[in-house]
């Protein structure tokens, strides 16, 4: 019965771990009108980067690109790689294209839904509590 608690318990606590290292960004696009600026942090956009097939997104993104009538378009969503500012996320960086078009994306990667949760940090402790809880049993049925 003993075995049983403890295994059951590092089993929870490695799903948990693995559920806090992905990060959460706020997923949506054109034409959803409350995917403009100024965003609403709407919960329903929030997924995590697992769920839209991106386990192994870093970071949150944030497009924007204006036509050269002034009319914009947004797009939010996870991110592998990129730059991210010391602003995070509060300064974008402007590329100019043909045909007067202008794009911006902004990344971050301090939070969830940067683009708020517990940081990835918490799940190092986890796994560490997890692995000391391993090598004490370990230990103890050595004896």
């Amino acid at each position: 019965m003993k075995y049983l608690i403890f295994y059951c318990s590092f089993v929870i606590l490695a799903f948990y771990a693995l559920s806090v290292v992905s990060i959460k960004c706020y997923v949506c696009k054109e034409p959803d009108r409350k995917c403009r600026d100024p965003f609403q942090n709407d919960t329903m956009f929030l997924k995590d980067c697992s769920q839209v097939g991106m386990g192994n997104a870093t970071m949150c993104r944030k497009y924007m690109w204006e036509i050269g009538d002034g009319t914009r378009y947004y797009m939010r969503g996870c991110a592998l790689r990129g730059r991210v500012s010391r602003k995070q996320g509060r300064d974008c960086i402007e590329r100019v294209g043909t045909w007067k078009t202008k794009m911006w994306y902004c990344q971050c990667d301090n939070k969830d839904g940067c683009n708020g949760s517990m940081n990835k940090q918490m799940s190092n402790w986890i796994i560490l509590f997890g692995i000391s809880l391993l090598l004490f049993q370990w230990k103890s049925n050595a004896q």
